[in-house]
């Protein structure tokens, strides 16, 4: 649904409320036409715990704080997605204040749900046992638990409207064990929007590769996990149609992320997903210990998010043990390697040709290392002297 606020911006709307009667509702309203008997507003949670997403959303940036309240509050003037939408605060209250309010309208007859944390609104009576309460982060996920309360209620299509490339994959992955008969994506906006028939997605890939997929986009770069230099997803999936036995990896540790260590066949079988052919020295693949972190997160993110999608509470393990860290902040942060820093562990290639380790000519100084033996000072210039306050 945050696709949707993103997309329906205020027009002559001047308040939170009228916002919400103007141009939410009326969007809202246009879509239950025709045959569609439901619809189900599917919203970011945001939790502060155990959040390996906390780090996207900072570099996304941060908005001013303006809050919505009962709704009669101005909207702000500044931009809507780059001021507005950037402040996690002003979102989640934003979120709150509508799923509140479209959760009261009548639709003749026809259900409306709204997830409100973790919890669910319904503009109508509803059996939301198998939905609430729901401890999902994010809306990707849990737009397919609504899916698979959608098929318990006895719905046969579906349609998801997104803009995020993970709700596609999700989709692929889930779309045997919903048991929809077909499920249509539309993905992207204005000129790049398009229809995604997930059913027919799936049929192609088949079922090995469909359950491979979210590893393989978590790997490969995702919001959580980063993407190699030089190896995007086409490339990236050209080596995986290359490499029959990736696909067993893959669907092996989905089904047991146990099963991932740095000396496994496992390991070395995604090595070889960015290591084959010819690199250029800045497209050098990483050292095996930063790749071991980085698949460890892909994994967190794969297997303990992704694959949960359809269990109302995701048990989430302590992410330091899946290559991230706390380093000074409350913030979660990657753990890149647990290698020694390359300067630390090289110093002793640096040397200078100062004998008294001159204010901006010793190079060892302008490093920030103490001279050794190597440099034409022996290791016995001013750099050395006062201990570490040099």
């Amino acid at each position: 649904m945050a696709a949707v606020i993103h997309m329906v911006r205020p027009t002559t709307a001047k308040t939170f409320n009228e916002y919400v009667s103007l141009n939410i509702i009326p969007f809202l309203e246009a879509q239950m036409k025709n045959s569609t008997q439901r619809i189900d507003a599917v919203w970011d949670n945001y939790p502060e715990e155990n959040n390996a997403k906390a780090l996207t959303q900072q570099r996304r940036g941060n908005g001013p704080r303006t809050r919505v309240g009962d709704g009669s509050t101005p909207l702000p003037k500044r931009e809507w997605n780059s001021g507005f939408l950037k402040n996690v605060e002003n979102k989640k209250e934003l979120f709150s204040f509508i799923s509140t309010q479209i959760s009261k309208i009548d639709m003749d007859g026809k259900l409306l749900l709204s997830t409100h944390f973790e919890t669910v609104l319904a503009n109508r009576n509803c059996d939301l046992t198998t939905l609430q309460p729901c401890n999902h982060s994010e809306a990707d996920t849990r737009i397919l638990l609504h899916l698979a309360h959608a098929v318990q209620q006895g719905h046969t299509a579906a349609y998801v409207r997104t803009v995020d490339s993970d709700v596609v994959v999700l989709t692929v992955r889930f779309f045997d064990t919903l048991g929809l008969s077909e499920l249509w994506v539309g993905f992207g906006t204005g000129k790049k929007y398009r229809d995604i028939p997930v059913h027919v997605l799936h049929s192609n890939l088949g079922p090995s590769k469909s359950l491979a997929l979210p590893l393989f986009h978590s790997l490969t770069g995702c919001d959580t996990t980063s993407q190699f230099l030089g190896c995007g997803k086409k490339t990236a999936w050209a080596a995986w149609t290359s490499l029959p036995d990736l696909t067993d990896t893959l669907e092996a540790l989905t089904e047991d992320p146990t099963l991932f260590s740095i000396d496994s066949v496992h390991m070395q079988r995604i090595e070889r997903l960015f290591t084959n052919g010819s690199r250029s020295l800045e497209n050098l693949p990483p050292t095996q210990a930063a790749l071991f972190q980085h698949v460890k997160r892909a994994l967190l993110q794969a297997i303990f998010y992704w694959d949960k999608a359809t269990s109302v509470q995701q048990e989430i393990p302590d992410l330091s043990e899946w290559g991230w860290q706390k380093d000074g902040t409350s913030t979660w942060q990657p753990l890149w390697t647990t290698l020694t820093n390359a300067s630390v562990a090289c110093a002793i290639l640096l040397h200078c040709a100062c004998l008294k380790a001159y204010q901006g000519r010793c190079k060892c100084k302008r490093a920030g290392v103490k001279c050794t033996a190597l440099c034409k000072c022996e290791g016995g210039c001013l750099n050395n002297e006062g201990g570490d306050d040099q």
